[in-house]
C-alpha cells in the first residue's frame, strides 16, 4: 500500500510541477512585456501592455483549466477488441521507467511472438527500466480451477514453460540487468490481466471459456481509479508471503547429512508430484556412491507439504517402476528443458523425498515405505 501511494504521490507531484512551471513561465512572460512597455511611448506601449495583460489572463486560464484537461485525460479508456502482441513488445522496447505484468500464463512467451517479446524486453532492460513479472503458482489450486474454465488449455503446462523460458532469459543477463529484471509467482485467486509500461497499462479480466489475450482490454493510464485498483492488487500480491521468488521455484536449498554431519551444502532441482516431492540428485552423486541413500538426510531451507504433513527433514529413495520414472523424468524436462546426456550438461538422478517424522520418545520414524535400498533412478 505504501508503494502504491507513493507512485500516485509521485505521479501528482510532476503533474503539479509541470503545471507549475507552465503557469510560473507564462507570468514571466507577461512580467517581461508589461516592464518593457512601461519604457516605450505611442503604439508600442499599448501594444505591450495589451498583450502582457492578455498573457496574465492566459495564465490563470491555464492554472484553472489543465487540471481539469488532465483529470479527463486520466479517465480516457479505450478499448482494444484483442490483445495485439507486436504493439504491446513495441512499447515496452519504448519503455523509460517500468514495465509490469501480471498474469496466469502469458501468450506472450508462446510460439512465435516469444522472441520478440524477449528482445524487447532486453531492450527495455539495457535502458534501465525495471521489470517485473508476476505469474500464477503452476502448482496451485488456483492454476486447476483457471483449467476447469478455459478447457482444453493446459494452464499448468503453459505457466510451467513460460517460467522455464523467463529463467533462461534471466540467466542470459549480465548482473546489473538481471537486478532489474524480476519474477515472483503467487498463490492466488487471478482477478486481472494487467500488462503495464510506464504510466499505461493494457487491463482484461478472465472470462470463462476463452483465454484473456483473446479478449477485449481497456488501455488507461496508471492514474485513474481502474489503473490505480489494478495496481494495488498487483502490489499486494507481489508483496504477499506466499509469492515466491522465480529462483525458490527453480532450486531447492539443501544439507545432507550423515550421522549429524553435513556432507554437502548445495541447491538442487526439483519436481511437484501428485504425492509428494523429487529432486535431482546429480549435486550429490560422490555423497550417494560413498553412503547409499539409506542412511543420508536431507535438511530444506524451507519446508515442503507432504500428504498433509510440512517440514525440513526428509530420507531419500529411488523412484520405482518405469511407468514412474518416465513421468518423473517428463517433469524435469517440462521444467527444466531437455535433459543433457553429452556436452557440459549431466545426466538427471531422480530421487523421491520421504518426510522424516519425529516418533515418540525423541526417536525417528521414516514415513514412507520403510527402508530404503542405495540405488536411484538416473536419466
Amino acid at each position: 500500500m505504501g508503494k502504491r501511494i507513493a507512485g500516485v504521490l509521485r505521479r501528482r507531484l510532476r503533474w503539479r510541477a509541470r503545471r507549475a512551471a507552465g503557469f510560473l513561465g507564462l507570468l514571466s512572460l507577461s512580467a517581461a512585456l508589461l516592464a518593457w512597455g512601461r519604457t516605450v511611448t505611442g503604439y508600442n506601449q499599448e501594444l505591450l501592455l495589451n498583450i502582457g495583460a492578455s498573457i496574465v489572463i492566459v495564465a490563470f486560464s491555464y492554472a484553472i483549466v489543465d487540471p481539469l484537461f488532465e483529470e479527463l485525460r486520466r479517465s480516457r479508456v479505450e478499448e482494444h477488441p484483442h490483445f495485439d502482441d507486436e504493439e504491446f513488445s513495441a512499447h515496452v522496447a519504448a519503455a523509460s521507467s517500468m514495465v509490469s505484468i501480471m498474469d496466469t500464463g502469458s501468450h506472450l512467451l508462446e510460439r512465435s511472438g516469444r522472441d520478440r517479446f524477449l528482445r524487447a524486453l532486453r531492450t527495455a532492460l539495457g535502458n534501465g527500466v525495471l521489470v517485473r513479472v508476476l505469474l500464477l503458482d503452476p502448482d496451485s489450486a488456483a492454476a486447476s480451477q483457471r483449467a476447469e474454465e478455459i478447457r482444453p488449455v493446459n494452464v499448468r503446462e503453459v505457466i510451467v514453460d513460460n517460467l522455464r523460458r523467463l529463467n533462461e532469459f534471466a540467466e542470459s543477463l549480465d548482473a546489473e540487468m538481471r537486478a532489474r529484471f524480476q519474477v515472483r509467482i503467487y498463490d492466488a485467486s487471478p482477478t486481472a490481466h494487467m500488462f503495464r509500461w510506464d504510466d499505461k497499462a493494457l487491463i482484461s479480466f478472465f472470462p470463462i471459456g476463452v483465454r484473456a489475450s483473446a479478449a477485449p482490454h481497456l488501455e488507461v493510464f496508471m492514474g485513474s481509479p481502474l489503473g490505480e485498483f489494478v495496481e494495488s492488487r498487483f502490489d499486494e500480491l507481489w508483496r504477499h508471503p506466499s509469492t515466491r521468488r522465480l529462483a525458490e521455484y527453480v532450486c531447492l536449498p539443501m544439507a545432507l547429512r550423515y550421522d549429524d554431519v553435513v556432507l554437502r551444502s548445495c541447491e538442487v532441482h526439483f519436481v511437484t508430484l501428485v504425492d509428494g516431492w523429487c529432486i535431482d540428485g546429480s549435486p550429490i552423486v560422490d555423497q550417494l556412491t560413498d553412503h547409499g541413500t539409506g542412511p543420508l538426510e536431507v535438511e530444506l531451507s524451507r519446508p515442503l507439504a507432504v500428504d498433509g504433513w510440512a517440514g525440513t527433514r526428509f530420507r531419500l529413495a529411488r523412484v520405482d517402476g518405469d511407468a514412474q520414472r518416465a513421468r518423473v523424468f517428463a517433469l524435469f524436462d517440462a521444467k527444466y528443458g531437455p535433459r543433457r546426456l553429452a556436452g557440459p550438461g549431466r545426466a538427471r538422478l531422480a530421487l523421491r523425498l520421504i518426510p522424516w517424522r519425529e516418533a515418540d520418545g525423541g526417536g525417528s520414524a521414516l514415513a514412507g515405505s520403510g527402508e530404503v535400498g542405495p540405488s536411484a533412478s538416473v536419466a
